[in-house]
């Protein structure tokens, strides 16, 4: 018999018919009580073994093999945090008595002062936890349909207009400037900047180059450096022998903290978050007609719904249509009126003062 005891709790190990290992907490201090439960655990499984029914399983247990199949995540960190936060709550739960209201319950009451977004990427995790524990797992034969908080699904875009952006660079040390100075040429995420190395970089082509192991989608992206990200790089020259962005002649960890949002608050500029830099940079770009197929390919973004949410900052390509529909005065010198006088906009026969609508026939838009 497998029991031992941590932290004053006796655990179980056992393995089930079909092979499978189990762990699993006895939530007694009494060593005898921690037996009978072994003895019971083992008994049921037999018995579902012999009636072909599932096993119940835990959080512990779902939350366990999460982490060893999703250990190449690029977030598997947060996976990390997300889930020992959850497991305050679940710890020795079946995964068949956790509901839609368990969930809530949870978040509501300990992400209370959160944003909606936030309360969203705990329950994104918890959703993709249970389908794999039904889909693929086969743990489970049906799951709850947990609450999505944000409403319609609103993206949040937050960016900066030149002046504010002078600012902002203006109230940075120059160790700070530089970094916020080439994620605003570049569009590049913070951990891609920190990370570039100077055999990442050809001066002599203007090119940078970001490892897909590095990129959000997993692909190799090619950044075009324009004539302010080449300042840049021509600037940090001579720092450090492997990274470009330094701050004492090491390289810099981390460019979002207190400096960073010291200056924010000195700037009066609020709700801004550091990646909300590369959402100013795709906006200043839309709104000097970058058609969204180059923004795309220039963001590294695979899905083109990502990059339709920049799309209302530029309607140049519309105006043909809108100039379809051209705005009258009234008319002069006894003109054919809009209306016969037993129509709005006549008055006791008389022509309406007032200015007509009128669409232009025959103006070829194709090209």
């Amino acid at each position: 018999m497998a029991l031992w005891n941590r932290a004053g709790i006796y655990y179980v190990k056992l393995t089930a018919p079909d092979g499978t290992l189990l762990r699993r907490s006895t939530g007694t201090k009494d060593r005898k009580k921690a037996e009978e439960y072994h003895d019971k655990l083992k008994a049921e499984l037999w018995d579902l073994a012999r009636l072909k029914r599932k096993p119940r399983r835990t959080w512990d247990e779902a939350a366990l093999r999460w982490l060893k199949e999703k250990a190449h995540k690029k977030s598997h960190r947060d996976d990390v945090s997300r889930i020992r936060w959850f497991t305050k709550s679940l710890r020795g739960r079946y995964l068949d008595q956790v509901s839609r209201d368990t969930i809530d319950g949870i978040i509501s009451r300990r992400l209370a002062r959160r944003s909606d977004r936030t309360k969203d990427l705990y329950v994104a995790l918890i959703r993709a936890i249970f389908r794999k524990a039904m889909r693929e797992w086969e743990w489970l034969d049906h799951i709850p349909a947990f609450k999505t908080y944000s409403r319609g699904g609103e993206v949040r875009i937050r960016y900066l207009t030149h002046d504010q952006a002078r600012q902002l660079l203006d109230a940075l040390p120059d160790h700070q400037r530089e970094v916020v100075m080439f994620a605003l040429a570049t569009g590049l995420r913070q951990g891609n900047i920190l990370r570039l190395t100077w055999d990442r970089v050809e001066l002599d082509r203007r090119i940078a180059t970001i490892a897909h192991g590095d990129t959000k989608n997993g692909d190799a992206l090619g950044v075009p450096l324009n004539d302010v990200a080449m300042g840049v790089l021509r600037r940090q020259l001579g720092k450090h022998r492997t990274h470009v962005f330094t701050f004492r002649g090491e390289p810099l960890r981390n460019a979002n903290n207190r400096t960073w949002r010291a200056a924010l608050k000195a700037c009066g500029i609020e709700d801004f978050r550091w990646h909300d830099l590369r959402h100013t940079w795709a906006s200043w770009l839309r709104q000097n007609d970058v058609p969204t197929w180059v923004l795309q390919e220039l963001g590294g973004w695979k899905s083109e719904s990502m990059v339709r949410r920049y799309a209302h900052m530029s309607v140049k390509h519309l105006a043909p249509y809108a100039d379809q529909l051209t705005l009258d005065g009234p008319p002069k010198g006894g003109g054919e009126p809009p209306f016969d006088g037993s129509q709005r906009g006549h008055k006791n026969g008389h022509s309406s003062s007032r200015p007509r609508l009128r669409i232009v026939a025959g103006k070829d838009l194709s090209h």
